[in-house]
């Protein structure tokens, strides 16, 4: 349970971040919170019905953020068509990859945003030249993963998709970065 604790204490203090900075859109939290989605299915499918609402009840913006996935999952399964139906899933390696891209762009945002936060980034240097070698590493990280996918012969659609997905974020740091 302590590693679910974890996973929940960080997706409710960014959610409270967000929530900071007034942005409270749910399409805006989405786009924000990408990076913990493997964090919240992890949860979601290891916790006992008793544990999750025991974090819910522990961690209030976690629950939030947990609720408004759910009622978005219903709302796209709902849909009568989606733009992405039929296109061909990514092999399960290729989604394991991009679930570690994915935690680590939770990482470099909540390292970015501690350190902006604090109100002077300068005192902590060293931690932030770590983060930006961190930073350079996810971006070499997720270009191969492209190219990979691109040497398999991935659907177009499919890494269009994936490409814009992760193009969102790479902006994102790109102006914490700055």
């Amino acid at each position: 349970m302590d590693e679910f604790r974890r996973l929940a204490s960080r997706i409710d203090q960014h959610m409270q971040h967000l929530s900071a900075q007034g942005i409270n859109d749910v399409h805006a939290i989405i786009n924000h919170m990408m990076g913990y989605v493997p964090n919240l299915h992890k949860i979601w499918i290891e916790t006992s019905d008793d544990q999750l609402i025991a974090l819910s009840n522990e961690f209030p913006e976690f629950y939030r953020y947990a609720l408004l996935m759910e009622e978005a999952s219903e709302t796209e399964r709902n849909k009568s068509k989606r733009p992405y139906d039929g296109l061909a899933e990514l092999p399960e390696q290729n989604k394991q990859l991009a679930a570690q891209l994915l935690a680590t762009a939770a990482t470099l945002e909540r390292g970015y945003l501690a350190f902006i936060g604090s109100g002077n980034p300068q005192i902590f240097r060293l931690q932030v030249a770590e983060l930006s070698k961190m930073h350079h590493q996810w971006l070499s990280d997720l270009d191969s993963f492209t190219n990979s996918l691109r040497t398999q012969g991935t659907d177009a659609k499919v890494l269009a998709y994936v490409i814009e997905a992760f193009a969102r974020l790479a902006k994102r740091f790109a102006n914490f970065a700055e």
